[in-house]
């Protein structure tokens, strides 16, 4: 099992981890930020994921390529803007 973590662009701090189920028709995804909380996000992410899926090892990789978001809906959501 793989989790991958990307790096959003020009969003200080904020990560995407996710990953892609083993049929290949869900992604499991988590937006976190590099905080105490956001570490505890992703432990309990991977946990969530091992356990549902039975999986023994879980390999996280960190991506060099950003993630892009041009939605600006989404870009206030992810920033907190109301």
């Amino acid at each position: 099992m793989r989790i991958i973590i990307r790096k959003l662009q020009d969003i200080e701090h904020s990560y995407f981890a996710y990953f892609r189920g083993m049929s290949g028709k869900a992604t499991y995804l988590l937006y976190f930020e590099d905080t105490i909380y956001g570490a505890v996000s992703l432990h309990n992410f991977t946990e969530m994921l091992r356990n549902h899926f039975k999986e023994q090892k879980i390999e996280v990789h960190i991506h060099d390529k950003e993630i892009v978001i041009t939605n600006q809906a989404l870009l206030d959501t992810l920033a907190g803007v109301n």
